[in-house]
């Protein structure tokens, strides 16, 4: 490190990202700190295997790190605009540059120092909703429920489509195969999938739309943005009903309370709202000679006291028919 890299005249903002870090390390922390990982400069993007192995590495190297510097290249400084509302607090990948690591130090656009997550939690709480333990590493985030994990999300924006899905891999500790082309609403649907596959956290199907899907839905979300403000969920550690649920060819096989009004059932998840209520989706039924169901009303929650809850049913959740 004691000599800069050079750099072609095309890559000024690498050069300047690179040359940044290493000259403030070098401030900081003298020749405690040997390497240096860049996200944006450090993974060979037309190689699929080293995009695919490092997007599943990622969270564990940030949360390895004993430091991580947030850039904030759009921040002119203290006095000329608030800190968070800079684009890097709108990025889906940032999220778990964030989370993961237990330092984070952050820098303006000039690479002056702004704070550290520490210092600036008051600021990041009100900006990213993540409550205080989680975002300062004294609690585990597996602790946080699933929707308060997607409700994080919320806001947030990648430039390729399957990134909103990849970007959360670490947040739930899972591993995905990259398929690009896949599109938003399949990379997503595999993700919950995946989460599935390890947690029974019925508030993985908390969420709701903007507005009723015409066609109605399965029991997972479509896109991140469902989970906004559905945050406040936790995640019930001991449940009534401890049939495992798993995904089948005709839909997740799960056992639901169900009560039916008028030609509408209403499904109680294992998700308190409160002290006294359970969270409440509406289902409609497809077949009851096949015991198969859909989401309606998928723009709509409800609350459900316990005696309130209904019969409990071995039902099949469909997810939209696709091409």
């Amino acid at each position: 490190m004691a000599e800069m890299p050079h750099f072609p005249a095309s890559k000024p903002a690498s050069a300047f990202k690179i040359t940044g870090a290493c000259e403030t390390v070098l401030a900081h922390y003298g020749g405690d700190i040997q390497n240096i990982w860049l996200d944006t400069v450090c993974i060979d993007q037309k190689n699929p295997h080293e995009l695919s192995a490092s997007i599943n590495s990622m969270y564990r190297w940030y949360k390895q790190a004993e430091v991580c510097f947030a850039l904030l290249g759009d921040y002119p400084g203290p006095g000329v605009r608030v800190f968070t509302d800079s684009r890097w607090f709108t990025r889906g990948w940032t999220l778990q540059e964030l989370v993961a690591p237990r330092n984070v130090r952050f820098f303006d656009r000039n690479w002056k120092y702004v704070g550290d997550k520490e210092s600036l939690a008051e600021a990041l709480i009100a900006r990213t909703k993540i409550g205080r333990d989680f975002l300062l590493g004294r609690s585990n985030i597996g602790r946080a429920s699933v929707s308060q994990r997607m409700g994080w999300y919320a806001g947030r924006i990648t430039t390729v489509e399957e990134d909103a899905a990849y970007c959360l891999l670490g947040l739930f500790g899972v591993n995905l195969p990259l398929l690009y082309g896949e599109g938003k609403e399949r990379a997503y649907r595999r993700l919950q999938e995946e989460i599935m596959r390890y947690s029974d956290d019925h508030s993985l199907f908390v969420w709701k739309s903007s507005e009723p899907l015409k066609q109605g839905s399965g029991l997972l979300a479509d896109d991140p943005k469902y989970f906004s403000g559905t945050g406040d969920y936790v995640h019930k550690g001991s449940r009534l009903n401890n049939r495992p649920y798993q995904m089948t060819n005709k839909g997740i096989s799960i056992d639901l309370y169900l009560q039916e009004h008028q030609g509408v059932y209403v499904a109680s998840l294992d998700c308190p709202h409160g002290s006294n209520h359970y969270v409440g989706i509406y289902l409609e039924c497809l077949s009851s000679e096949t015991q198969q169901y859909r989401r309606t009303k998928t723009n709509e929650l409800c609350k459900i006291v316990e005696s309130g809850r209904g019969q409990l049913r071995s039902i099949f959740v469909k997810p939209l028919d696709e091409v």
